[in-house]
């Protein structure tokens, strides 16, 4: 049988080979602990690291999700305060016509009712035009220029609203595939079944000419239907406020679950870690210990 001679220089290279690779094993334990990571490289676990990748575009995904329901958030609020704040002028609005239709008011208390009821055309008028973080709620996709136009009289008084937006709606993505709409078009809160501006406007008129036949009949029948139409658009705007709600609690549990599957994929055991780190590092001490006695120098080394 034919034997090898283990040469010096093969002892050499064979200890230098182990000892490289006990010094890689260290380096690659020393990386997780300096990183948190079990896998590092796609070298160390193409599957897990194939996996991680997905995850964390599924992550991204769904953070943009959220920051598109956050950045809408604030609109959201801002229409459902100013149209609740108009259902309550509206509230009053029917007091003052019931008080103004009575036959017992003179020119006097008519012209004092139709005085308020003209502040509050104002105040319905400044808040259709309302804007929250540069851009105005109600004028559909034109947001950067006031939806509704204002003609006054030689007195400064409003008589007649012209709207210039447009019935665009405004879609977020909130989900994969679903996109909800988070605005109101001036048309559809001020316009829609009843002109508010008008109907406030002849409120005003009414009670200013003593017309109390229409304050009692046409007037109060418009009310009715431009609370019914501010209700309606204040339940859309609530309706989509808890639907986004969900949606967010839905999406930030789902990202938790995500980033708790991304940390078993690909993070450390850091105990784990620190005892096979402890383990190799013993392990290359007595290796060098062990290669330093084999390979001390002798004249036969020179010799062979």
């Amino acid at each position: 049988m034919a034997t090898i001679r283990v040469t010096p220089n093969i002892l050499t290279q064979r200890v230098l080979t182990n000892l490289r690779d006990q010094n890689r094993r260290i380096l690659g334990l020393q990386t997780q602990l300096a990183t948190g990571r079990r896998i590092n490289n796609l070298s160390e676990g193409p599957l897990a690291a194939r996996l991680a990748v997905g995850i964390r575009r599924e992550i991204q995904r769904n953070e943009q999700y959220l920051e598109n329901i956050n950045t809408t958030a604030p609109f959201l609020q801002s229409t459902a305060t100013t149209t609740q704040t108009m259902t309550d002028i509206y509230q009053r609005v029917r007091e003052l016509t019931i008080q103004g239709a009575s036959e017992t008011n003179g020119p006097l208390q008519r012209a004092a009712i139709a005085e308020e009821i003209n502040q509050l055309l104002e105040q319905v008028a400044a808040t259709a035009n309302q804007r929250t973080n540069g851009r105005y709620l109600y004028g559909g996709t034109r947001t950067r220029q006031e939806p509704f136009e204002l003609t006054r009289n030689a007195d400064g008084d409003i008589t007649a609203v012209n709207y210039v937006g447009n019935d665009g709606q405004i879609r977020i993505a909130v989900a994969e595939g679903v996109n909800l709409v988070t605005n109101e078009t001036g048309r559809q809160v001020f316009l829609d079944n009843q002109d508010i501006f008008q109907n406030l406007i002849g409120i005003r008129d009414d009670l200013l000419a003593g017309n109390t036949a229409d304050l009692s009949n046409v007037r109060l029948a418009e009310i009715r239907v431009a609370e019914d139409q501010l209700l309606n658009s204040l339940a859309r705007v609530g309706a989509t406020q808890n639907r986004l709600e969900r949606v967010d609690n839905d999406t930030r549990d789902f990202n938790f679950q995500l980033q708790e599957t991304l940390s078993n994929t690909i993070d450390a055991d850091f105990a784990e870690v620190i005892v096979n780190l402890n383990s190799e590092t013993n392990a290359l001490q007595a290796a060098l210990n062990s290669a330093a006695r084999i390979l001390q120098p002798t004249l036969l080394n020179f010799l062979s």
